[in-house]
């Protein structure tokens, strides 16, 4: 909803009064307006507060609905709060369902009960609640909110907006957010309403107290006056005057000028007395009546402006204390024009005084004249000007009087609606289209951020980019995550996308090994894979109708000879502390291929780094390397010990395991430092449990490797019928 005010403002034009007949009286009313004031007058929760009690806007109605309670303007039943709404202390819902014509349910959070129609019931908290029938014949279940004046207050103060559009013309837009349209327009129209009110009871206050001085002034010269006529007819009667001799018409001729000037002169001093007698009541200010001394200008300015500040103190205090320092600020502004006023009085004063002494003089002149006239006359003569002067005292009132109460009966009110309330055609708000385009936008901003954010606090190895960012070390070969739990996944027929895998880093190795036949496997922690790649890679390196050795030289952890599913036997550490043994005691066949032999790592050794350096282990690996094709070497961890190093003395080529999502990024620098720093000669790496995201070519096996493996989707489709199978057979 909105509408526009037209404001009265000297600085932009001029106000309405200005044009009018009574334009010149407009002086009388008190200080003047401008836009500015009047857009903080209209925001004060003052005013809001008025409004909200006369339109009753602490209540409010809903019709229930699927998704949300939807507003309601005309209920089949309204609720009339006859206590004090100041008495409202906390908010409270109501459920209104219709039982019989005057009978209804009434339901909170946590009670249910029965009213009569228009028969009043307390309410915890709220007072004296009546239902009362509404417009709507048709009864129907509706919701009630009745929340504290303070609270409704406050959301229509959140609601509402009080702009200048313009800063070249004086008129206010106001506007009010409202779910209901003929709600939102009856409240600000009574807002406005509520305004011109205040408005015009503040323009009022000044001619009322300028009226109520002139009365008691003209009371008390009517008094005076009607005493001296009675004198004179009096004097008349007991004197039996008659007629007047011409000399005495040319003497009470100049005398009634001297008097009619001393009378003004007079007039005007009683009146800077009685304005000295309001300045001078300090402790209650009131507002000074304005244009009683129409001579002096500067005064009158001065009076205008007084009035102006008490006007404000006023407004401040009804929602402020005496100590807020915007009201100390204009009290101390009262006092200084009080000051500015009561010397301009004195000044006045000294300057009348000095006038009626030389008026005086001259009058005394004439009045030696005028004892030449004979007694009676002389006795007349002073009379008359005594009413002479008490008449014009009296006719100055009675035309300021008239002057006042025309221009209280002109007054209006600073502004004027020139656009009344209407609600929009459509609603503004929401505003569909800006929501459809900022929820386009986020759409695609939010999936990016996450993105991105997801990556700022990721510190696991997630791509080959996030490998190839840290280390300048090859990449011997990737194998793919695999949902088998199988150990083995190279057969002689296998061909599937990881048996391409681990063949193709076969094939990778063989020009890497440049003629050497032991490799080493390590990586940065426990379960990245070292296992299950030897594993996997002496199976494939048997299918060439090799001869490879299998060590399981992890002395701390072993976990070759139990993914084999083998019992543990003699190995590595018997051979090495027991001179006795001979070397075919601790070989045995590994079970996975005819070709693949196994040295298990035996009992668990107390001093595993010192086995390793051995000269009996050295001349262990000698031989070894003269029996076999490829030896195998499973390590530990290189981040954990330092058994990884040892052993790289008896291989040619270490690989190294990283594992995606696992690995952290920072261990990556532990193959750098190995190399740079020639703790392992030669090293290079394999990337394992690769996640490959489903394509169009996903089904033939395209991912991270070397090999197609035309055999995967049906591999796939063959594994998860027989899941399917077994679950079912388990149910």
């Amino acid at each position: 909803m909105h509408s526009k005010l037209l404001v009265s403002d000297e600085k932009k034009g001029g106000g309405m009064l200005a044009s009018s007949a009574f334009g010149d009286l407009s002086g009388l009313m008190g200080a003047r307006s401008s836009v500015d004031n009047e857009v903080e007058i209209l925001r004060t929760a003052d005013l809001m507060y008025e409004m909200v009690i006369a339109e009753e806007a602490y209540v409010s109605y809903s019709k229930p609905g699927n998704v949300r309670d939807a507003p309601l303007l005309e209920p089949a039943y309204r609720v009339k709060l006859l206590s004090n709404p100041d008495s409202i202390r906390q908010p409270l819902s109501l459920n209104v369902r219709y039982i019989s014509v005057d009978r209804l349910e009434i339901s909170t959070s946590d009670t249910v009960f029965t009213v009569k129609v228009e028969e009043a019931f307390y309410m915890p908290k709220i007072g004296l609640i009546m239902l009362k029938k509404g417009s709507i014949d048709k009864p129907a279940e509706f919701g009630v909110e009745i929340r504290t004046v303070s609270q409704a207050v406050n959301a229509l103060m959140g609601a509402f907006t009080v702009e200048v559009t313009n800063k070249n013309v004086s008129t206010i837009d106001l506007t009010l957010a409202h779910p209901l349209a003929k709600r939102g327009e009856q409240l600000l129209t009574s807002l406005i309403e509520k305004y011109v009110e205040r408005n015009l009871h503040e323009k009022n206050v000044v001619a009322d107290s300028t009226l109520s001085f002139i009365n008691n002034r003209l009371q008390k010269i009517t008094d005076e006056l009607a005493g001296v006529e009675d004198r004179i007819s009096g004097y008349k009667q007991s004197t039996k005057l008659a007629d007047i001799s011409e000399q005495s018409k040319i003497l009470l001729q100049h005398s009634a000028d001297y008097s009619r000037t001393l009378a003004e002169t007079e007039t005007q001093l009683l009146a800077m007395e009685a304005i000295s007698k309001y300045l001078e009541d300090v402790g209650n200010p009131r507002v000074v009546p304005s244009s009683v001394i129409p001579n002096d200008i500067a005064f009158n300015s001065l009076v205008d402006k007084y009035n102006e500040l008490i006007i404000q103190r006023e407004r401040l205090l009804l929602a402020n204390t005496k100590e807020n320092p915007l009201v100390q600020n204009i009290e101390a502004q009262i006092a200084g024009l009080r000051g500015d006023m009561i010397s301009n009085v004195a000044s006045s004063r000294r300057q009348l005084s000095l006038a009626k002494q030389q008026q005086n003089q001259a009058a005394n002149q004439l009045t030696s004249q005028i004892q030449r006239v004979p007694t009676i006359e002389r006795g007349y003569i002073d009379l008359a000007r005594l009413q002479q002067i008490k008449q014009a005292q009296y006719i100055f009132l009675q035309e300021k009087w008239e002057e006042t109460a025309i221009g209280r009966t002109a007054n209006v009110s600073n502004s004027k609606v020139i656009d009344t309330p209407k609600a929009e055609t459509s609603p503004f708000s929401p505003k569909r289209k800006m929501i459809y385009t900022l929820g386009l936008f986020i759409g695609f901003l939010l999936p990016l951020i996450t993105l991105y954010i997801r990556d700022l606090l990721n510190v696991r190895v997630r791509s080959l980019g996030d490998i190839e960012q840290r280390t300048s070390l090859p990449i011997l070969g990737t194998v793919m995550h695999s949902e088998d739990d199988a150990q083995i996944v190279v057969t002689k027929t296998s061909r599937s996308g990881i048996a391409e895998q681990f063949r193709a880093m076969r094939t990778n190795l063989e020009f890497s090994l440049q003629g050497g036949n032991s490799i080493l496997f390590t990586s940065s922690m426990s379960s990245e894979g070292k296992s299950f790649v030897a594993l996997n890679l002496a199976t494939s390196l048997a299918l060439l109708n090799k001869n490879v050795l299998l060590m399981e030289l992890d002395l701390r952890k072993p976990s070759i000879t139990a993914k084999l599913g083998l019992p543990a036997g003699k190995g590595f550490s018997h051979y090495i502390v027991r001179p006795e043994m001979k070397i075919d005691e601790i070989i045995l066949p590994s079970g996975v291929h005819e070709n693949v032999d196994l040295v298990q790592a035996g009992a668990l050794p107390p001093n595993p780094a010192e086995l390793l350096v051995s000269p009996r282990a050295q001349d262990l690996m000698r031989e070894l390397k003269n029996r076999y094709d490829y030896i195998l070497i499973d390590a530990p961890p290189i981040g954990m010990v330092t058994d990884a190093q040892l052993l790289s003395r008896y291989s040619d080529i270490c690989l190294y395991l990283v594992r995606q999502d696992f690995t952290f990024k920072e261990q990556l620098a532990i193959p750098n430092d190995l190399i740079n720093n020639d703790k392992i000669k030669s090293i290079q790496l394999i990337v394992n449990d690769v996640k490959i995201k489903k394509s169009y070519y996903g089904k033939y096996g395209y991912g991270y490797g070397y090999g197609y493996g035309y055999g995967s989707y049906e591999q796939q489709s063959n594994t998860q019928r027989s899941k399917f199978w077994k679950r079912r057979k388990k149910s």
